[in-house]
């Protein structure tokens, strides 16, 4: 009976014994108030807890440390711990008001009365409209006293081509004026071409400068140019129909959500306005 009870003895202590070990923490553990019960503490990394009791899957320990003099205390019962609450995942972004978009037609208009539509069509769409008047102005006034002096010429030279064969009562002499005549006039007409070529390279110079975005018509001669910033715009527009070429440039002003129609027509190819308008 003696060595029974030294046996049950050694045992407790051996049981004691591990219980009692200390274990450094790895941190983030919760010290509960009771089992299951409401957290008190949050063990740091570090922390040395001695093991007292197991029951019911939890470990009753005790945790020996230092807190500085005069540190305030509460009384009674201690709350729990708040925690940062979880960190939401951004909401999905809401769908942006629709931008408002220009759309419609390029028509031709025959003299023989059929309706044609400009199939491919070239629409350029072109902001910033007070700094491309400006600049458009300055080149309509070197293009016109340009091409004025050379179609004075080229009037001249046609006059002076239908009265060549009246210009002598010599027909050997008037054939050769009326060779000159031709000579002179296709000499100017090829000027006012090179002419043409340069300025319209200048006009192409500043599309490509004001440029907000470009489209073609589809075979309808239907376009549509979307998502504009509301704000003042130019549309240039051309067609070309064998030696035809039709042009169009208009104002346009865009206003908050709404769309626009603007429907390009022409009877017959011109000038370009581009180039002609004030």
């Amino acid at each position: 009976m003696k060595s029974l009870m030294v046996l049950m003895l050694l045992s407790g202590a051996s049981l004691s014994g591990v219980l009692a070990e200390e274990v450094r923490s790895a941190g983030g553990e919760e010290v509960l108030e009771t089992p299951g019960g409401h957290p008190i503490a949050v063990l740091l990394p570090g922390a040395v807890r001695r093991t007292l009791e197991e029951k019911d899957g939890y470990v009753r320990i005790v945790v020996e440390g230092w807190v500085r003099a005069g540190a305030p205390s509460v009384q009674g019962a201690i709350p729990p711990p708040t925690f940062p609450p979880p960190i939401q995942p951004p909401a999905a972004p809401g769908p942006s008001p629709a931008a408002p978009e220009v759309s419609g037609r390029i028509t031709l208009r025959l003299s023989s009365g059929e309706v044609r539509y400009g199939a491919g069509a070239r629409i350029v769409l072109l902001g910033k409209a007070a700094q491309l008047e400006a600049k458009r102005v300055a080149l309509v006034s070197s293009y016109q006293q340009e091409s004025r002096a050379l179609r004075e010429e080229i009037v001249a030279l046609e006059i002076e081509k239908r009265q060549a064969l009246n210009s002598s009562d010599n027909f050997t002499r008037a054939s050769q004026n009326l060779d000159a005549a031709k000579r002179r006039l296709a000499t100017k007409q090829g000027e006012f071409q090179a002419l043409e070529a340069k300025y319209d390279a200048r006009e192409q110079a500043l599309l490509e400068e004001f440029k907000v975005v470009e489209v073609s018509a589809d075979p309808g001669g239907a376009y549509r140019v979307g998502g504009i910033v509301p704000g003042e715009y130019r549309i240039w527009a051309t067609f070309s129909e064998g030696p035809s070429v039709y042009r169009w440039y208009r104002p346009l002003t865009v206003e908050g959500e709404r769309g626009l129609t603007l429907d390009l027509a022409a009877g017959k190819a011109g000038d370009d306005p581009f180039l002609v308008g004030p």
